[in-house]
């Protein structure tokens, strides 16, 4: 482990292919762009400081791989805990690329590293519910919000260019309860 508004267009071809496969399609705009694919870790087991996966979780951070298998991963970052690290480990396992921890609190300095490292191609950020609109802002879409204790099925697309950054959200896998 290392430390450390969408354009509207007609689907393309590649991405109704992308579709097909599981996976998002790539906006137009995220083109030789950044895109980071930012989440809130999956569903975790009840109590504890530091609980795993539930069964759910586990399905969920499974799909995850799967849809981004063709978005060319370059970096996966997520936090100490563990619901965050087996949330991203099937990622970066796919991808072939190793976690890259960062601390929880810490969510602009995770943006500036993942812009320094990354001037483009696709990086998944894993983080938490109050997190997710620090890390978001400090990637240049501010106004994402704190989600939810229940919502662990929101998915937001950051794509990064010299004339700024578009932003897509979506869900993905089954509606969190």
């Amino acid at each position: 482990m290392q430390s450390a508004t969408p354009a509207s267009s007609p689907a393309s071809s590649s991405d109704l292919d992308a579709l097909a496969r599981g996976g998002p399609p790539v906006p137009a705009a995220a083109v030789g762009a950044l895109v980071v694919v930012l989440i809130r870790h999956a569903e975790r087991l009840a109590g504890g400081s530091d609980p795993p996966l539930s069964a759910a979780g586990r399905a969920r951070a499974k799909l995850l791989a799967r849809m981004l298998g063709v978005a060319s991963v370059k970096g996966v970052y997520v936090t100490e805990f563990l619901r965050s690290r087996q949330t991203g480990k099937p990622t970066a396992a796919a991808a072939g690329v190793p976690l890259t921890e960062y601390e929880a609190t810490a969510g602009t300095a995770v943006a500036a590293t993942i812009i320094a490292a990354h001037a483009s191609g696709t990086a998944l950020v894993v983080a938490h519910s109050n997190t997710v609109d620090d890390i978001a802002a400090g990637l240049g879409a501010p106004g994402v919000g704190e989600l939810a204790e229940s919502e662990f099925d929101r998915m937001f697309v950051l794509a990064r260019r010299s004339c700024g950054t578009t932003l897509l959200r979506l869900r993905y896998g089954t509606e969190a309860h």
